[in-house]
């Protein structure tokens, strides 16, 4: 990502981790969760397979029914993996298949930075069902795809989000997306559109949309968006301002369903966790099985910066 290029000088430099965690904002209503509990992490290496290099992950999604961990990346691509947990360990993590996404007719997709992935039917026991739901950064668009990357068809985004020139910038636009059993395809771009305030995060589905105060560290910005067992929305943010600021990741937890006709939902802060130097670049989210969930880093590229899983619960 272009908002870490200017990092590298500082990280070789710098041979001191700092890491802290921040107070909570608000309280949601009805808590149901109160934090995150770190499990397990494991580093994918930059590695080639099927002549398609592992690196620059940006989503993630989980088939209970196919036992596949699928990932997109930044170039356009999708990986399967084979994931091993061994007592909410992760102990292996094994690529299976890789290929280029393409369009409908079989070519590959222009203007690719795949960001956001959702699975649809991956836990209802039946196999070979499972359909992929794929946001892009530039475009904006949803794309409907077969697991092996091929595209079915196209998400309808709120009318808010149709036209390129309302975002901030290109790579602002469609990072996350995930389906809500009552409100459907969920998506957000990272930051606010253009003329509204800096430090509003929006959710919109094809008809509505809900706001919520951004985590209070500069450029927060929404990377990932899964659902919690009790149908509220977990909200990764991802916030970055340049050389001696801190990389702060915050896991947060927003209930569409208790924001009613409020312009301004209430947030809960599950998990918050900064450094100065460790840079894992979050943006990836999925639910593994009831409340346990992993997310993955995206490594840039970047010889200094790893693919990084991280295991762990909402409790």
């Amino acid at each position: 990502m272009q908002l870490l290029s200017r990092y590298w000088s500082l990280c070789i430099c710098c041979l001191i981790l700092v890491a802290c965690s921040a107070p909570p904002v608000t309280a949601a209503p009805k808590r149901t969760y109160a934090a995150v509990k770190l499990l397990s992490q494991f580093t994918i290496p930059r590695t080639n397979f099927k002549d398609l290099t592992i690196s620059e992950l940006s989503g993630l999604a989980w088939d209970q029914d196919e036992q596949l961990l699928y990932a997109v990346s930044d170039q356009g691509r999708i990986f399967h993996f084979k994931l091993k947990l061994d007592h909410e360990q992760i102990t292996a993590v094994e690529p299976v298949f890789a290929a280029t996404l393409v369009d409908n007719k079989g070519k590959p997709i222009k203007l690719r930075d795949s960001e956001g992935l959702f699975a649809l039917n991956a836990n209802n026991r039946k196999k070979g069902d499972t359909q992929l739901i794929v946001s892009f950064e530039h475009g904006p668009r949803i794309y409907r795809m077969s697991p092996q990357g091929r595209q079915v068809g196209v998400v309808p985004l709120h009318q808010d989000l149709q036209n390129p020139k309302a975002y901030r910038s290109q790579n602002s636009m469609l990072e996350s997306v995930a389906y809500h059993p009552k409100y459907g395809f969920l998506t957000a771009p990272e930051r606010s559109l253009k003329g509204e305030p800096d430090n509003l995060q929006t959710i919109y589905s094809t008809k509505q949309k809900w706001s919520f105060l951004a985590y209070p560290a500069e450029n927060s910005s929404v990377t990932g968006l899964e659902i919690l067992p009790d149908k509220s929305l977990l909200v990764l943010e991802r916030a970055w301002a340049g050389i001696l600021h801190p990389m702060v990741i915050s896991l947060r937890r927003v209930d569409l369903e208790a924001c009613g006709k409020a312009k301004v939902c209430e947030v809960q802060d599950l998990g918050v966790y900064s450094s100065l130097i460790q840079v894992d670049n979050f943006e990836g989210l999925t639910q593994i099985r009831d409340n346990l969930y992993l997310m993955v880093s995206d490594d840039g590229e970047r010889e200094l910066l790893r693919t990084q899983l991280s295991l762990f619960k909402v409790e």
